[in-house]
């Protein structure tokens, strides 16, 4: 049975592109073994992320994430049961901030990056549309 997760958390210090680009070298092979695909993306020390795969091993790799200390704050914003995963592009597709981050938020009338203003909708509209057009 395929889902699909997609949470936010906060992270518990200001992380650099260099410090996301280390979580995406450790994750992206790991994500890969385990036939995961999904979007990640970070903001105003927001992460944002989307994992997809079966149930059992994106629920394993949740709760490892779930465990990691450089954030916290973790909230579930939804976890469904889907037919067909839309990220299948990505083991971790990654979209720092940029023009075209903003315009998306504004485009789902958002000012400003808070994931937890965000519908369930509006934070899946966003993450596929970063991961059509990633920085």
């Amino acid at each position: 049975m395929l889902v699909r997760l997609v949470y936010y958390s906060v992270a518990t210090r200001d992380m650099s592109l260099l410090d996301v680009q280390q979580i995406l070298d450790v994750a992206r092979p790991n994500n890969d073994s385990l036939h995961i695909c999904g979007m990640l993306c970070y903001e105003q020390r927001y992460f944002l992320q989307a994992l997809e795969g079966e149930r059992e091993a994106v629920n394993e790799l949740y709760l490892s994430i779930a465990d990691d200390a450089r954030h916290d704050e973790i909230v579930i914003i939804s976890y469904d049961v889907i037919e067909q995963p839309v990220f299948t592009e990505w083991q971790m597709g990654f979209a720092p901030a940029s023009d075209h981050f903003y315009r998306l938020l504004s485009e789902l009338g958002q000012n400003r990056f808070d994931p937890s203003a965000l519908t369930q909708q509006q934070a899946l509209t966003l993450l596929q549309r970063l991961s059509e057009n990633p920085a």
